[in-house]
């Protein structure tokens, strides 16, 4: 493990933002219409063949909603964070564009690639109700490609869509239980 890693992991791994994931009580739910309806979005406007919601726990991503992922991931509905493009976003905190990832110095040599027949990729944050970075709304291809301005201002517009349902769910949860 590199100090990159080290970096994201850091990040990944921070309390608070481990905290704010567990208290949306997402991680390990059944799928949800109001979640398939965005990663259908997203893999229909950018034109990808899969689209995920993935939130990035401590050792893994799990996939609140998934489109196009191959097998057995979409069975299992998350990966080992190894797995994790998803964990870049948190790390940094804004979007990942990787017009060709075999070609990332770091995200290149991970399994990912192969694994998940993922070549182009595109994720945006999703935030808890207090800012903390959750996961990612992405999209992947399974060749190489260009995301367009377009694309990626579509992409994080129904990131920040996602952000805002888990929002309102948070705040609903905490209104019930007051």
């Amino acid at each position: 493990m590199d100090e990159s890693d080290n970096a994201v992991l850091s990040v990944v791994r921070n309390l608070s933002r481990l905290a704010a994931l567990q208290q949306t009580g997402l991680l390990d739910s059944p799928p949800e219409e109001a979640f398939e309806r965005f990663t259908r979005l997203a893999s229909h406007v950018l034109r990808a063949r899969t689209a995920l919601l993935s939130l990035v726990d401590e050792d893994r991503q799990f996939f609140k909603s998934a489109r196009g992922l191959a097998e057995p991931w979409a069975t299992e509905r998350e990966t080992p964070l190894t797995f994790s493009i998803c964990k870049h976003v948190v790390a940094n905190g804004s979007g990942v564009m990787l017009p060709d990832a075999r070609m990332d110095h770091v995200i290149g040599a991970g399994p990912a690639i192969d694994a998940l027949r993922m070549v182009a990729y595109a994720g945006m944050p999703v935030r808890s109700m207090d800012g903390h970075v959750l996961g990612a709304l992405c999209v992947m291809d399974d060749k190489r490609r260009e995301w367009t301005t377009a694309e990626l201002d579509a992409l994080r517009d129904l990131a920040d869509c996602v952000t805002e349902e888990i929002v309102l769910r948070t705040k609903i949860h905490h209104l019930e239980h007051q």
